[in-house]
């Protein structure tokens, strides 16, 4: 049997996953696919903490060096690997090209953070200038990261998840911005698990369209290339991709 679990780190913007149990053929598709929903969140980078995973054959440990790999293609996203218990490190010697293996996670964070990732944070209170100030941040950091094409529709994304928080969260977000070097994620972290619904259907022909209404969503979907909501124990984190033709 196999666990998993997620930690999203809001001081740092890094995603770690950690992984308990035995890596089994059948096991391994479930490992594939929580690094990749993962690394599909277009995080700074995503650490596997490997301290509870053993594993039947060696071979297995491919799955790391195939998911390092479409991380990067796919998102931007490295993948680095650490606390690998004795018997794994020396299983993914034969991969060692194409993974990043450190022997804590300490080090692997020093690892991302040596690699300047590109990634702001901004705690808003739940009032109305705080769309404004999304805005300026967003604004700032495209024109900071060579970004000037995305400057106009990520400043309209981030207008409409900062404004939706303000409506429905009731309380203080976070918004974070990441350039992973094939997206431009811009997501707002709230205390409301209620997940947002994209209305089906033409949009109404009203000019004014009260709060509530699905107008912020559908200006998101139009703006960006993907979005999405994540739920959490604790709320939810609703973000979008724009993509980014400079690495």
């Amino acid at each position: 049997m196999l666990k998993t679990a997620i930690d999203r780190n809001l001081g740092t913007g890094v995603t770690t996953v950690r992984l308990d149990g035995e890596l089994t053929p059948a096991t391994v598709p479930e490992v594939g696919t929580v690094i990749a929903k993962a690394a599909a969140e277009c995080p700074p980078a995503v650490i596997v903490d490997l301290t509870g995973l053993c594993h039947e054959d060696d071979p297995l440990l491919s799955v790391f060096a195939t998911m390092t790999y479409d991380a990067q293609l796919h998102w931007g996203v490295p993948v680095l690997l650490c606390d690998a218990a004795p018997g794994v490190r020396e299983g993914l010697e034969a991969f060692r090209t194409y993974v990043a293996l450190y022997e804590d996670r300490g080090m692997a964070s020093l690892a991302v953070h040596a690699k300047v990732p590109r990634w702001v944070r901004r705690h808003l209170r739940c009032e109305a200038r705080s769309a404004a100030i999304a805005r300026g941040v967003t604004g700032e950091a495209c024109l900071t990261w060579g970004l000037e094409e995305l400057h106009g529709p990520a400043r309209l994304v981030a207008n409409e998840l900062t404004a939706n928080a303000v409506v429905h969260s009731g309380g203080e977000f976070d918004l974070t911005l990441v350039h992973t070097g094939r997206y431009l994620r811009i997501a707002v972290q709230d205390g409301c698990t209620t997940m947002p619904r994209c209305p089906e259907g033409p949009p109404v022909t009203s000019t004014v369209m009260r709060p509530g209404s699905g107008r912020g969503l559908r200006i998101v979907a139009a703006a960006a290339t993907h979005w999405g909501a994540t739920p959490l124990l604790d709320g939810k984190i609703v973000w979008a991709l724009i993509r980014s033709g400079h690495p």
